[in-house]
């Protein structure tokens, strides 16, 4: 969000024990044709690139996914949205 930027952080769990992280900043969004989750693609004059082609493999490896669009503070909102946790993953709990 840069200096004096805003940063929101919203955490939800659905009836169904789906949940959802939602964070929004105040800074200038994303475009529509950003390759956000594209490995090694970056546009930052450091880094690899590999941040959120990462978190998106580990989000759907766990049935999630990652959603990019524009939040309540004018800026980018990059919301988790992961399901219910298996019988199996209760039990082992």
């Amino acid at each position: 969000a840069g200096e004096g930027g805003r940063v929101e952080v919203r955490i939800a769990v659905e009836a169904d024990g789906s949940a959802r992280v939602a964070v929004s900043d105040s800074g200038p969004g994303v475009q529509p044709d950003a390759r956000l989750f594209e490995p090694f693609f970056t546009t930052k004059p450091s880094g690899t690139g590999l941040g959120l082609a990462v978190s998106q493999a580990i989000a759907e490896a766990h049935g999630g996914r990652i959603d990019v669009d524009t939040g309540a503070l004018g800026g980018a909102r990059f919301t988790l949205s992961l399901p219910p946790p298996s019988r199996e993953q209760e039990a082992a709990a």
